[in-house]
């Protein structure tokens, strides 16, 4: 049995490229939903350049392209 496993990257180089690109923020600011604290890094698709965060409290996901 083969599984599809995601693909996975440094997690603090995918959070470092979200805040680089104004994604997220470190700052508890408005808006709230950018404040960095709030998302976890889940896992990234390397053929597409894209790494996924789920937001804590509203169970959201963001793609966020990386180069």
């Amino acid at each position: 049995m083969t599984y599809d496993l995601p693909d996975l990257r440094n997690p603090q180089d995918a959070f470092h490229n979200a805040i680089d690109k104004g994604i997220f923020t470190e700052d508890v600011t408005d808006p709230l939903w950018a404040f960095v604290g709030d998302w976890m890094y889940m896992h990234s698709d390397k053929s597409k350049k894209i790494d996924y965060f789920k937001n804590k409290w509203s169970r959201k996901y963001k793609e966020v392209s990386y180069a």
